[in-house]
């Protein structure tokens, strides 16, 4: 008798303690529907992340613009990727805002360092920047690099080094872009030799070498040169 109670007394601890975990999960569950949910963002940044019901929204002072359901941006995992490009110098951020666009990387780490994602926002006609050769509103950098000339809407996308089996060399390859009429133009893929990523002085001798007709110690690099290395 005295084992039957202790079976039924140990069963209803149990339950007990199953309806209590159950009441904190749904708790949790249900605070994610809030509506005007506001993520912890930096305060010096001059961003806000917030849902309102199932919709994301990102804002830019008084400019709100959606952010897409496939798009994962939040407060946490934005990244200082952007090297924004001064006359003689580069100055790092994680958001650059200019008159008409808005930058923000946001990025990942499988193990090897970070790698990035380019976000661009036209803050005109409050929509993403799209690459339309690729079909996704985003560009990427397996280095985390991305040097932003403000004045003329030029993006160079940096890669990791890697090895270039047409001159059996490690070379550091990038991509020129430009910004323009909601897309994301692809100028050239170019590449100069090395072994590692390009510090702050060299990062930019790499960007103005790329940028002028001549390249300097920039050269062009083949798009499919990936498939013979």
């Amino acid at each position: 008798m005295r084992n039957m109670k202790s079976i039924i007394y140990v069963v209803l601890c149990f339950y007990c303690l199953s309806a209590c975990v159950n009441d904190t999960a749904t708790k949790h569950n249900s605070s994610k529907y809030k509506a005007n949910e506001r993520g912890p963002v930096n305060p010096n940044l001059p961003i806000n992340i917030y849902t309102t019901g199932n919709d994301k929204y990102i804002l830019f002072d008084t400019i709100r613009v959606k952010i897409p359901v496939e798009i994962n941006i939040t407060a946490a995992n934005i990244y200082d990727g952007i090297y924004e490009c001064k006359s003689d110098s580069l100055e790092r951020h994680k958001v650059l805002i200019t008159k008409k666009l808005a930058f923000l990387t946001d990025s990942e780490d499988l193990g090897l360092g970070a790698r990035a994602y380019l976000y661009v926002f036209d803050l005109v006609n409050k929509s993403l920047i799209r690459d339309s050769a690729f079909k996704h509103n985003y560009l990427y950098s397996s280095a985390g690099i991305f040097v932003i000339e403000p004045d003329s809407n030029k993006i160079f996308s940096v890669d990791r080094e890697a090895w270039y089996d047409a001159k059996q060399k490690e070379i550091v390859p990038a991509s020129l872009y430009v910004v323009r009429e909601g897309n994301f133009k692809h100028i050239k893929n170019v590449y100069q030799f090395g072994n590692e990523v390009p510090g702050d002085t060299s990062l930019l001798s790499f960007f103005k070498n790329s940028i002028t007709s001549d390249g300097g110690r920039a050269f062009m690099l083949p798009d499919n040169w990936w498939k013979t290395r």
